[in-house]
């Protein structure tokens, strides 16, 4: 099976939007199976909770997604490993582990980063990266892309960022409408990102 995705991120929290990416990516056929495959702790990025309790989201968020399709793998070894990994070393990590290069799942604003991301030698990510990339309200799609290798999908979807969520939970305000039952039980029940 050679048409293969990665879904690598934070998901700190995942969100029913990151639920409805997977499930639209797979209903549409454009790949036959997703490795949702979330990162380490990155300092680039405010967690606001502890390790230990975002691998139980990670994993309760997981076994929510096995429910529905048995077409989507998990993969912890980024997960696991304290490093800022790159585009590169997840690339080079699956094409190791697939014998293939899998297509990579990314949001449209991450574009205008991609020529300055680290180890991005001969232009390896915009020219021979095989890419998916998901539209964003508020970004507009360029007209012309100096890339290879990638796929634009304009998702009717609701739109909430992980940041969105934790601002709110901060604030009290109700995110039953954006977080699967189990993962905002989690949330609630520890008492997290207040």
């Amino acid at each position: 099976m050679k048409n293969i995705a990665i879904y690598w991120g934070a998901f700190n929290p995942p969100t029913i939007w990151h639920f409805q990416v997977i499930k639209w990516v797979l209903e549409k056929g454009i790949v036959e199976k997703i490795i949702f495959s979330p990162d380490w702790t990155r300092k680039d990025k405010d967690y606001k909770i502890q390790n230990i309790d975002r691998e139980k989201i990670i994993e309760i968020f997981f076994a929510e997604l096995k429910q529905r399709w048995l077409n989507v793998d998990f993969e912890d070894y980024f997960l696991k490993n304290p490093w800022n990994t790159t585009t590169i070393e997840v690339e080079n990590y699956f094409k190791d582990k697939l014998w293939f290069s899998p297509y990579h799942i990314f949001w449209i604003d991450t574009i205008s980063s991609m020529p300055n991301r680290v180890w991005n030698t001969e232009k390896y990510i915009e020219n021979k990266l095989k890419k998916i990339f998901i539209n964003r309200k508020g970004f507009a799609i360029p007209k012309k892309l100096d890339m290879e290798n990638y796929q634009i999908f304009d998702l009717n979807i609701l739109e909430i960022s992980s940041t969105t969520v934790r601002e709110m939970i901060k604030n009290k305000m109700k995110v039953d409408h954006i977080l699967t039952p189990k993962v905002r039980d989690y949330i609630e029940e520890n008492w997290l990102y207040i």
